[in-house]
């Protein structure tokens, strides 16, 4: 097995998403965090997380990391969108 990139999405409201989808080339799962994060900007109707959240938890900007898969399957973040 060669490296494997995976995409790991972070909501507005924090909860974290880890797709399903690994991809062969980092471009590939960079497009595709791209994609999901015009997806949640261009709803415009996320709620505010506080309002649902006993704990006060604030709406934040979503953004999404790359991860990097080793043949001994180590993982290390190789990208992050709020860079």
């Amino acid at each position: 097995m060669e490296k494997l990139y995976k995409v790991v999405f972070v909501y507005p409201d924090g909860h974290l998403e880890e797709t399903f989808d690994t991809f062969n080339d980092a471009h590939d799962a960079l497009n595709y965090g791209n994609s999901l994060l015009a997806q949640v900007r261009g709803t415009g109707d996320i709620r505010d997380a506080s309002l649902d959240n006993p704990f006060g938890r604030k709406k934040r900007k979503a953004y999404f990391m790359i991860v990097e898969i080793s043949k001994d399957k180590n993982y290390s973040i190789v990208y992050d969108s709020r860079d």
